[in-house]
């Protein structure tokens, strides 16, 4: 099992510790001692949010429990669009329902997002 604990800046790893605008979420391996198993980094703008970053070496649910837990985060706080825009996990954020704009940026609704299908196969 593992627990995601949402961060300020200053408890994530560089180089995001020293940008005051982002927040993230660590995640613990609860069955492994505790140990960090991943973070993720996202940047709340208003009624928008970007996700930065997902850093992890374990499967692709954990990539979706750090997704899932950053908007969940983010819709907590009034957010309504977010933006994806870290270079792991895009095929995981797709699953969630994430589509690519006139950008070429993947983006959603999180109502949309936080009700899409899971990554796990069945």
């Amino acid at each position: 099992m593992i627990k995601f604990s949402p961060v300020a800046s200053d408890k994530l790893p560089e180089p995001f510790c020293n940008d005051k605008t982002l927040n993230g979420y660590l995640g613990f391996d609860i069955a492994n001692g505790g140990a960090e198993c991943g973070f993720s980094v996202f940047r709340l703008n208003g009624y928008t949010m970007e996700i930065i970053d997902v850093v992890t070496e374990s499967d692709d649910e954990t990539v979706e429990g750090f997704i899932r837990s950053s908007l969940n985060y983010g819709a907590n706080r009034g957010v309504y669009i977010a933006y994806y825009k870290a270079v792991s996990g895009v095929n995981v954020a797709k699953t969630l329902g994430f589509k690519e704009n006139k950008d070429n940026i993947l983006e959603g609704e999180i109502p949309e997002l936080l009700a899409g299908s899971c990554c796990k196969k069945k």
